[in-house]
């Protein structure tokens, strides 16, 4: 978790590995949210979740509570963070949530002991653990200074990228997002920009690792040939392969011809979940394609 004023203390309740998920994005908005941004926030949520990216909210009604509920739907996992203790759920109408999120392998979080009551100064202050689970933050809906706003506040003072979903002028839960992108918030159209967003932070290590190698290579060849050419010594070297250690094993597998991610999973007893996160960044990356909805191929 990267954000200022670390909890000192986290209390937690069901699959705590998802706090080192690889993948997270953090998904907020209006508690009195419009059916644009109820629709918005349901397909971000359940599309992210599709492709192994875990949704990170505060369990609110409206935008919270639809992110929440969508990256279920989409048998992704999700992660809650209260502005209060596990005893007091808040609000009390989402009882519901706490307990179906649990019960589908998600986790739900506060820095305060059970027995805290929630209270409106808690829940700016919560935010900031929203953000700093984070990779990426999506502002759905907002009114002008609004919790959501904090939200991404926090996460453009660590460095993140917070993206904003454009928005009616004339509505009050417009003001918000359009003001961010007025302030250069990115200007989310499709989920797809999100996952190449957090793809690129997460593995530009690994790409400047392989375009090194990649340079590397080329001298080692160039050399080889300059030595057949003299007849000196007569070396034939395989360029080694670049492709990411953890993309090669799936690469195998596809092949000219699609193949549905259940039999992926299958020959390699790998979770679904943990082969969509990577095919993401495969296609992303260019290795793979989806000709159609869960079959992939190679990218040749």
């Amino acid at each position: 978790m990267k954000t200022k004023n670390f909890p000192t203390i986290i209390y937690a309740v069901g699959n705590i590995s998802l706090l080192n998920s690889k993948y997270t994005v953090g998904i907020v908005g209006s508690r009195n949210c419009t059916e644009y941004g109820r629709k918005v926030a349901s397909e971000f949520a359940e599309k992210l979740s599709k492709r192994g990216i875990c949704v990170i909210s505060g369990m609110a009604i409206g935008i919270d509570g639809i992110a929440h509920n969508a990256a279920i739907l989409g048998e992704g996992k999700t992660v809650a963070v209260l502005g209060g203790g596990f005893n007091h759920i808040f609000p009390p109408e989402n009882e519901w949530l706490f307990h179906k999120i649990l019960e589908n392998g998600g986790c739900i979080i506060s820095e305060y002991p059970p027995e805290i009551e929630p209270d409106k100064n808690k829940f700016p202050i919560r935010n900031r653990i929203i953000s700093g689970l984070s990779d990426a933050v999506l502002v759905v809906e907002a009114i002008h200074r609004s919790g959501s706003t904090i939200t991404a506040k926090y996460a453009k003072e660590e460095g993140k990228p917070v993206f904003a979903v454009p928005n009616d002028i004339y509505t009050s839960t417009g003001v918000g997002t359009n003001r961010l992108i007025q302030e250069g918030a990115i200007l989310a159209t499709k989920p797809e920009q999100i996952m190449q967003e957090i793809g690129w932070r997460k593995e530009k290590k690994l790409i400047q690792k392989n375009d090194q190698e990649s340079e590397q290579n080329r001298k080692t060849m160039q050399k080889t040939a300059e030595i057949d050419k003299t007849g000196k010594k007569e070396e034939k070297e395989k360029q080694p392969q670049i492709m990411p250690k953890e993309y090669l094993e799936i690469y195998r597998v596809l092949s000219n011809e699609s193949v549905h991610i259940n039999e992926i999973s299958k020959k390699l007893n790998r979770p679904i979940q943990e082969i969509n996160a990577i095919l993401t960044m495969m296609e992303i990356e260019g290795y793979a394609y989806q000709p159609q909805t869960s079959f992939f191929q190679r990218n040749v």
